[in-house]
């Protein structure tokens, strides 16, 4: 028992005593360790010890935010670790979702955005100070930890990447104005290549530097950064101050409002204004204290202070040819102390208006005692205008202190030397034809800035060339023509020209003088052609034929050479209006270019060309002749164009017979033409002849015979065709009844396919006497027709039921019929033409036994017709006629008589063709409710 007591006290022991070893290595390893890295035994699995021995076998926390800090005496570290969003996590890396994630409440706030990547400042563009470029900083990327502590520093094996500290400082050289406040701005870049934010940096001012540090940029942190407690900027003197990279974004305005000299600062950037009263150098040295890399923890900029003044001189306007002196006065701030030795460089822009003394266009001034770097600036003889100076103002190196040459300031002024000029430009025509007026100007311009005196311009005339007219003031010296103008102000013109003729081609020059020597010139040539072709033009049409639309038409086209040489390269062009289209191209326009060669003198090119034209009315084509030499013709022949003619039947009729005929003639014979002027064939001719009852019917030609009518003093022949060009005659033989000083036949004719003409024929049936006197006829006697007239096979109505046979020497009675008031209309022009007199036979008739009154005849104007008289037949001298509510109202017959009858002669003319429907309406006090009749008469374009 006591043996194994003592065995079992000896295990406790040793036990106990690995234990205390163990936490004395742990501690050991954690003091040296430090805040960002914790180094443990690992546990020993055998059980023999509670940590298996170190540091073969140890395991490392890395507490990326200073977690437990306070282990190593830190205990604001601590209280940082504790605040903080990081914990220690499996991987060794600072985040939130490490071992304590479950014990701290979720964020109020998230994690602020990845900084920007280091030495690629987002606004970069916009403001190139903000940051440098950080490529240098990839030399101990990925390096161990800069100071190594305990167990660590004796390690055969180096640690992992510590915590990265790149330095980025902008400007880095600079120069200032004296009294000026100058801006630096910097930041830290982080493992992954961004800036780093919350991060400390410390300003120092080299000992042997001027000026002092002004202000040192603060942070505004947020919720989470106040608690992390982020380290607070602190000026602890005018030359070391203590900064921290910014959580957010920054804009400096420097306290007004010009947005031109805005800083603004991305996020993990800081800053410091610095500024210095005397005239020196200022090192100043950022140093992130943090870093893991010291060769890139640190950077120095170098301000130059510079105490200085200028002012440039201002432009200079002087006479033409005067030399001149430039001066630039260079002090110090105060403005009174000369900055003696300092170098102003001068360089002309426009050596072609000046030089210096010297003769070159770059020249350098000292400043002197007084302040003043002056050089003298000579012109160039015999010109005037502009030259601009460049002038830059340079401090020499080695004045005071240890600072470089450098170049301070530039600017730019301008001497002009003024003076007046001359400009002439002339104009012509480039080609005139032969002694053909033609127009030449000139324009005389002053481009100088002075006023031009006494200015003389003179116009050379060759010999052949003579001159119409000119400009009012311009007088004709024998061969010149010279215009005098007492001014021409500065950049201004004057515009002279005159109108000439000439045999040949000539080279015309204006010379222009005026005060000063000054001389200007210009010329323009004239060439002088004589004309060398000329043009004929026929349309190949027929004497009296009309050109219709689609209707091919030739014309033939003469191209002669009336000149004394030949001519080259002859083309022809051809231009119709926009109703002829060219039969081959199909469009208005054609061309065509001899291929014989040469058209020699004398000789004529004769071709043709062919057209149809497409619309009616007047259509034109134009011809135009070009050849080498500026030759050309043209000339234009117009031709008629109709629509084409409607395939209309057309007919006329006339009425043959002897102007007097004795009471008792049983021979009076009316011979009725009916022929077909039309193009097509006529069907079912019915031709109506009217004649007075005076007259009694014997025998008719029987071809197409109808008696159906003859109770009302008609005869009717119904012809089955006439064709186009053919006259069909037709025959009656009367027995003159009772004498009639007016007798009339009237017949009218028409066709089934519309066709219709009339005629009238007036005769005298004269009272038997016992020896009647001879007549003699005004026309022959009419000759036999064919065929022969025959009795008519209709039996003729009789008066009174008496049988057929010879009728009685007494006219016979009008047949009953109720009584009405008649009208006959009667065409006596079918067909007609445009724009001549179409004549209508108006028969009024008080077919009663009783009187009537007030008769009223009107009719309605047919479309396109005029009309030009309305008369009696008893009373030629014209009736009087009105238009009321679009109707043509004739005079109104008072009283008619039991069977009177009233003939009118209506003319009236068309001006279309056209078909006229002419209807006329009568009214009377017995037949209120009115009476009409319709005649139609075919109008046919004029020939």
């Amino acid at each position: 028992m006591m043996r194994f007591a003592t065995s079992t006290t000896n295990a406790q022991q040793r036990r106990l005593t690995c234990l205390v070893i163990s936490l004395l290595a742990g501690l050991c390893v954690v003091l040296a360790s430090g805040c960002t890295r914790l180094r443990l035994p690992q546990i020993d699995k055998t059980g023999s010890c509670l940590f298996a021995p170190y540091p073969e076998n140890s395991t490392e926390l890395s507490l990326g935010c200073g977690c437990f800090s306070c282990l190593s005496g830190n205990r604001s570290g601590c209280l940082t670790g504790i605040g903080s969003s990081c914990c220690l996590t499996g991987g060794g890396k600072c985040g939130v979702g490490g071992c304590f994630k479950s014990l701290l409440p979720d964020p109020a706030f998230p994690e602020p955005a990845t900084p920007p990547e280091c030495g690629v400042a987002p606004n970069a563009a916009a403001n190139p100070d903000v940051c440098v470029d950080g490529s240098g900083c990839q030399e101990c990327a990925d390096g161990p930890p800069a100071v190594l502590f305990g167990c660590e520093s004796e390690a055969r094996k180096l640690p992992t990447t510590g915590k990265r500290g790149c330095i980025l400082l902008s400007p880095q050289r600079i120069v200032a104005p004296v009294g000026g406040e100058v801006l630096l701005l910097s930041g830290v870049c982080g493992d992954d290549g961004h800036l780093m934010v919350r991060e400390p940096l410390e300003w120092m001012l080299t000992p042997d530097s001027v000026g002092h540090i002004i202000d040192v940029g603060d942070d505004d942190p947020g919720i989470l950064h106040r608690l992390a407690k982020t380290p607070k900027a602190d000026k602890r003197s005018g030359s070391f101050a203590r900064g921290v990279t910014s959580t957010k974004k920054m804009l400096i305005t420097r306290g007004n409002k010009n947005l031109q000299d805005d800083v603004r600062l991305e996020k993990g950037q800081t800053w410091i204004s610095v500024s210095s009263p005397s005239e020196g150098t200022s090192r100043v040295t950022v140093l992130a204290p943090d870093s893991d890399c010291w060769d890139q923890r640190k950077a120095t900029a170098t301000i130059y202070w510079v105490d200085a003044r200028w002012q440039f001189p201002g432009p200079q306007v002087l006479v033409a040819g005067t030399p001149t002196s430039l001066t630039t006065r260079v002090t110090r701030s105060e403005g009174s102390i000369p900055a003696e030795g300092w170098v102003v460089r001068y360089e002309i822009l426009n050596p072609e208006f000046a030089t210096f003394e010297s003769g070159t266009n770059v020249s350098e001034a000292v400043v002197n005692s007084n302040g003043d770097a002056t050089v003298n600036v000579v012109p160039t003889p015999g010109t005037s205008g502009t030259a601009g100076v460049s002038m830059t103002v340079i401090r020499p190196a080695g004045t005071s202190g240890d600072m470089p040459k450098m170049t301070l300031g530039q600017g730019q002024t301008t001497i002009t030397w003024s003076a007046p000029r001359l400009r002439v430009r002339a104009g012509a025509p480039p080609v005139v034809g032969y002694e053909q007026s033609f127009p030449i100007a000139c324009e005389v311009a002053n481009p100088g800035n002075l006023d031009a005196e006494n200015v003389s311009v003179s116009l050379q005339l060759p010999a052949g060339v003579t001159v119409e007219n000119a400009d009012s003031f311009a007088r004709i010296v024998g061969n010149q023509i010279i215009w005098e103008i007492d001014r021409i102000p500065s950049q201004q013109q004057w515009d002279i020209q005159a109108t000439l003729k000439a045999k040949s081609t000539h080279l015309l020059e204006f010379q222009a003088r005026a005060d000063q020597n000054l001389y200007a010139e210009d010329s323009v040539q004239v060439d002088i052609y004589r004309p060398a072709l000329s043009l004929g033009i026929q349309a190949v049409v027929q004497p009296g034929e009309n050109v219709q639309v689609g209707q091919e038409v030739t014309f033939n086209i003469d191209v002669t050479n009336s000149g004394d040489r030949p001519l080259s390269n002859v083309n022809l062009e051809s231009v119709g209006d926009s109703g002829m289209m060219h039969l081959q191209t199909g469009n208005p326009r054609a061309f065509r270019t001899r291929d014989e060669g040469p058209l020699q003198p004398g000789d004529t090119w004769q071709i043709a060309t062919t057209y149809v034209p497409t619309t009616p009315g007047q259509r034109c084509l134009t011809i135009n002749a070009t050849a080498d030499g500026e030759q050309s013709a043209s000339d234009q022949t117009c031709i008629t164009v109709l629509n084409p003619i409607p395939a209309t039947p057309a007919m006329s009729a006339r009425i043959e017979s002897l102007p007097v005929w004795q009471m008792g003639n049983d021979q009076v014979l009316f011979r009725f033409r009916i022929l077909n002027s039309g193009r097509e064939r006529l069907q079912n001719v019915r031709v109506v002849a009217s004649y007075d009852p005076q007259l009694d019917v014997l025998q008719t030609t029987q071809i197409g015979w109808d008696g159906s009518q003859l109770a009302q003093y008609k005869l009717n022949w119904l012809i089955p065709f006439i064709e186009p060009g053919q006259e069909q005659v037709v025959e009656a033989q009367f027995r003159a009844l009772q004498p009639n000083p007016q007798s009339l036949m009237v017949v009218s004719v028409t066709s089934e396919n519309g066709a219709s003409s009339s005629d009238q024929y007036q005769f005298e049936i004269q009272p038997t006497v016992s020896q009647p006197a001879r007549v003699q006829p005004s026309t022959p006697v009419l000759p036999p027709s064919t065929p022969i007239p025959e009795i008519p096979s209709t039996p003729i109505p009789q008066t009174n039921g008496s049988p057929s046979g010879p009728a009685s020497n007494a006219a016979p009675p009008i047949a009953a019929a109720p009584g009405a008031l008649q009208l006959r209309l009667i065409a006596l022009d079918n067909p007609a033409e445009v724009g001549r007199r179409i004549r209508f036979q108006l028969v009024v008739t008080n077919d009663r036994d009783v009187p009537d009154s007030q008769v009223q005849l009107s009719f309605p104007l047919p479309t396109g017709t005029n009309i030009q008289s309305i008369s009696q037949t008893m009373n030629p001298g014209g009736e009087q006629f009105r238009t009321y509510a679009g109707l043509i109202q004739m005079p109104e017959l008072r009283q008619m008589t039991p069977r009177e009858t009233v003939t009118y002669t209506i003319v009236m003319t068309s001006n279309q063709a056209q078909q006229i429907r002419f209807e006329v309406t009568g009214k009377s006090r017995q037949a209120p409710q009115g009476v009409s009749v319709v005649e139609r008469v075919n109008v046919l374009p004029r020939q």
